[in-house]
């Protein structure tokens, strides 16, 4: 939870107003930490399927190696990215996804953005299930906020643009 909290108290002035965002930060992700996981096990189906429809071919690689299940993008969702982006640019991330634009579930086109950048990496390597964990997990700190908040965008516009989904 101080994952989640740390970001809100440093830019609120006040702890009873970081206190309050917080109840109402939570009450969004309140699934993702129930014993049952629902939110979690929800994201996670939502995202390979955004991800099969973005790049089939990748999903069949990862079902491959046993990872189609993209258990390696659990820590991202649970708790939005916070120990993949330096502490400042996590303000900058949580910002745009809180805006609710260009979709309310921008973050998953966001996990869709970075498996799209190392994909390549991934596959030339032929990685498999226990070397995708590994790689995504050292992927904390390296990543470019910019980058990825563009090509995510950009995904989105894509789709915006599918007359078919």
């Amino acid at each position: 939870m101080s994952d989640l909290l740390s970001p809100i108290l440093y830019v609120m002035e006040n702890e009873a107003d970081a206190f309050w965002c917080f109840v109402s930060y939570m009450d969004q992700m309140h699934e993702n930490f129930e014993e049952q996981m629902q939110g979690m096990k929800m994201q996670l189906v939502q995202l390979s399927t955004l991800l099969r429809l973005l790049d089939s071919g990748f999903c069949s690689y990862l079902e491959s190696k046993d990872s189609g299940y993209l258990y390696f993008c659990f820590r991202w969702l649970l708790i939005r990215f916070k120990r993949e982006f330096s502490f400042h640019d996590i303000h900058q991330m949580w910002e745009v996804i809180w805006t609710g634009l260009p979709c309310q579930n921008f973050h998953l086109l966001i996990c869709c953005a970075i498996l799209d950048s190392e994909k390549k990496f991934i596959m030339e390597h032929n990685y498999g299930f226990n070397e995708i964990l590994k790689h995504i997990n050292e992927l904390s700190m390296q990543l470019e906020i910019n980058d990825v908040l563009c090509k995510a965008e950009a995904i989105s516009l894509q789709m915006m643009k599918c007359k078919v989904l």
